[in-house]
């Protein structure tokens, strides 16, 4: 049975340690610098109580008990709190970063542990963690990852392997977040937008009948395969646009984002390059652009 460890218990540790509890994962405490703190204190107590763990007092003596040491508070606080978590690992001990950092930041906190001969892992939460619990999607990297995996998944954790090479797990979260993050504002200029004529419902179907043809893979290769060959012509719509925004007062920054991204690739040349044809692949545009950008170097 692992011994775990949670620097910092919120709203993220408390939910992702009550469902390791009820996988039967017995042995878990948790640190918070607030637990004596009101009025934060009562919540953290309130949670503790609920998972059925017991708070440690002492910050240093929870890591040096436990053997895999999950860091669990804000992206500002990973590096400090691995300085001060250094004293205290050693070999043998699991180091896992799960703030929501810069794949820079993770790299910054694996050298911190490794100096330790403790293990490292670096793992991006995928998705809501109060939704999901303990078994949200995780992908992991680092050179403790491998274990990691294999002692967790165990209690139902839904974890995948990114490699030895710390950052990479938060690299692909940071990725993700451009779409995620930027699909909903994108979203809510458009019907922001279309609540000015009342055809918001219109506005979404349409998309949605576009967005549901073929499989996501196929919607996503043709989207992006003729969106580099047609960027020029569209850089100009997205001038009507901004122009309509504008005079309907409608905050319009993701349009102007359109457009800037329409006149890279346009400026790129991906058109002459493709011929005007459709790439057969997405993958083609990145090598494309590897060539391009070479040549301007």
């Amino acid at each position: 049975m692992p011994k775990i460890g949670f620097i910092g218990f919120g709203e993220a540790a408390y939910n992702i340690v009550k469902g390791l509890k009820g996988e039967g994962a017995s042995d878990i405490t948790a640190f918070d610098k607030f637990w004596n703190i009101e009025p934060q204190a009562s919540m953290i107590k309130k949670r503790a109580e609920d998972a059925g763990i017991v708070l440690s007092t002492s910050f240093g003596e929870m890591i040096e008990e436990s053997d895999f040491i999950f860091s669990a508070v804000s992206a500002n606080l990973a590096i400090p709190l691995a300085h001060e978590s250094a004293p205290y690992l050693k070999k043998g001990k699991y180091y896992i970063d799960m703030n929501a950092a810069s794949p820079m930041t993770k790299e910054t906190v694996c050298e911190i542990v490794l100096k330790t001969n403790a293990c490292f892992v670096d793992a991006a939460v995928m998705g809501p963690i109060p939704t999901y619990k303990h078994k949200v999607p995780i992908s992991v990297c680092g050179n403790g990852a491998k274990v990691f995996m294999e002692v967790f998944s165990k209690y139902g954790m839904d974890l995948t392997y990114m490699g030895e090479i710390a950052g990479s797990s938060s690299a692909s979260k940071m990725f993700r977040s451009i779409f995620m993050k930027g699909f909903v504002v994108l979203l809510l200029e458009t019907i922001i937008a279309a609540h000015t004529y009342k055809v918001e419902d219109d506005v979404l179907l349409s998309i949605q009948k576009t967005l549901e043809e073929g499989t996501f893979h196929e919607m996503i290769n043709n989207l992006l395969t003729r969106g580099v060959i047609h960027s020029q012509r569209r850089e100009h719509e997205m001038d009507e646009v901004i122009t309509t925004l504008k005079g309907l007062g409608v905050d319009h920054i993701m349009s102007e984002a359109t457009k800037h991204k329409l006149k890279w690739c346009t400026d790129m040349g991906f058109k002459d390059y493709f011929q005007g044809i459709p790439p057969a692949d997405y993958h083609m545009i990145l090598s494309a652009m590897d060539e391009l950008s070479s040549k301007k170097e």
